[in-house]
């Protein structure tokens, strides 16, 4: 996974929400996790957005995979956290062969 700098501190919550999204791509072996990134976007009112850009492997049906994973991230944070996903945006960068 890239390393992004921030001039800040992540917050616990930050860090969670970041936590739980990428056990969610993990957990799918059709990504390249190493090249994924993750932004989280906290709003008023217990809201999230998250952006994840995606490395698919090869040969994978883009589509179906992006809607797997954004359901699969809504369910995981709303079930871990008082967070409700306000929405889940998949970025897919390039397909690795």
């Amino acid at each position: 996974m890239k390393t992004i700098v921030r001039f800040r501190k992540l917050s616990a919550t930050q860090a969670t929400l970041l936590t739980i999204v990428m056990m969610c791509l993990k957990d799918l072996n059709e990504i390249v996790i190493d090249d994924c990134e993750v932004h989280v976007a906290i709003e008023e009112d217990c809201l999230c957005t998250v952006t994840a850009l995606i490395v698919i492997k090869w040969g994978v049906p883009i589509i179906s995979l992006c809607e797997q994973l954004q359901k699969h991230i809504t369910e995981e944070i709303e079930a871990m956290t008082p967070f409700t996903v306000d929405k889940v945006h998949v970025v897919v960068k390039h397909l690795a062969m």
